[in-house]
C-alpha cells in the first residue's frame, strides 16, 4: 500500500480533492501544515495507482510524496493518525491514536465508510469551535452528522437530549457506535433533510451543502435560536448567509478560510 501526499495552498485543496478523488477513491486526508499549507493524503495499492502526469494535472501540482505503508489500517493509523484540540478546550482522536494527557476532555471517534465528520475536515473542527462559544444547556440537533463528533461533543458538554440526523445509514450507524464509545446518549436518525423538517431543537449544528441549507433555512421552527453553518465554501457564503438571514437570523461569529463557518443567532 502507498500514501500519497500532495501539498497544496489552502484555498487550492478543495478544487484539487474534488478532481481528486475520482482517482484515488479509497478515502482522503486533509490536515492544515503549520506553514499555512494543506496537506492532502491518500492510500492506494501500488498497481492501482493512475499515471504520475495525470496525478499532477488533477492536484495542480508536482509537489507530491508517495511512501509504502502497511496494509491494515491500524498500523496505517498509529502511524499516519493524528489528534485534534479544539479551542484548547476538547480533544478529538481515533479509536487508533494514543489517549492525551488527561487535561483536555477526550472524544474518541471511529469513521466508518462513507461517514464524513471525524474531526479531521476542517468544517467539522470550526463547528466545534463554535459549539465551544455557547453555553451548554437545552435539545441539541446535529443535522449532517456523519461519524457524530458534534452530537457527541455536545451531548459530553451538557445539551439534552442529542439528536443526529444523516441521510446515510452507515453514518447513523457509526454515530450510535460511537456515542457507545464514549459513554453518551444520542438519538440517530436516518432523515433526508430537503425533505423532512430536522428535529426541533433551540440549538442546531448544519455541517451540510449549500442545497440543504437553503431546505433548512426555509423551514426553521421557531424554537431555534443558534444555528452553526458550515459545509460551504467561500464563494457560496453569502448566499448561504443570506437565506438564514431572510429567516430572521444574524451572525455572531465567522470562522475560516475556503472553507467557512458561522454562527447564527436569531435576531431580536
Amino acid at each position: 500500500m502507498l500514501r500519497i501526499a500532495f501539498t497544496l495552498p489552502a484555498e487550492a485543496a478543495e478544487e484539487a480533492i474534488d478532481a481528486l478523488v475520482p482517482l484515488l477513491p479509497r478515502g482522503v486526508h486533509q490536515r492544515e501544515l503549520a506553514d499555512g499549507s494543506t496537506e492532502v493524503s491518500f492510500y492506494e495499492h501500488a498497481a492501482d495507482l493512475p499515471p504520475r502526469e495525470r496525478l499532477e494535472a488533477a492536484a495542480g501540482t508536482p509537489d507530491w510524496t508517495e511512501e509504502e505503508v502497511p496494509d491494515d489500517p491500524l498500523e496505517r493509523r498509529r502511524l499516519h493518525g493524528r489528534a485534534w484540540e479544539i479551542a484548547g478546550r476538547i480533544r478529538v482522536r481515533s479509536p487508533g491514536d494514543p489517549p492525551g494527557d488527561g487535561s483536555l476532555p477526550e472524544l474518541v471517534i471511529e469513521s466508518a465508510a462513507g461517514a464524513f465528520g471525524t474531526g479531521a475536515h476542517p468544517t467539522t473542527r470550526m463547528c466545534l469551535e463554535l459549539l465551544l462559544e455557547l453555553e451548554p444547556g437545552g435539545p441539541f440537533a446535529d443535522l449532517g452528522c456523519g461519524a457524530g463528533v458534534l452530537a457527541i461533543a455536545a451531548a459530553r458538554l451538557g445539551w439534552a437530549p442529542v439528536f443526529a440526523v444523516d441521510h446515510e445509514p452507515r453514518s447513523v450507524a457509526a454515530t450510535r457506535r460511537n456515542a457507545e464509545r464514549n459513554g453518551v446518549t444520542v438519538d440517530a436518525l436516518e432523515l433526508d433533510l430537503t425533505s423532512v423538517a430536522p428535529p426541533p431543537a433551540p440549538t442546531l449544528a448544519a455541517n451540510v451543502p449549500p442545497a440543504v441549507h437553503e431546505a433548512l433555512a426555509a423551514g426553521l421552527a421557531p424554537a431555534v435560536v443558534h444555528v452553526i453553518a458550515s459545509g460551504f465554501v467561500d464563494s457560496e457564503r453569502a448566499d448561504v448567509l443570506a437565506r438564514y438571514e431572510a429567516a430572521g437570523f444574524e451572525p455572531r461569529a465567522r470562522l475560516g478560510g475556503g472553507w467557512q463557518a458561522a454562527l447564527l443567532e436569531r435576531a431580536g
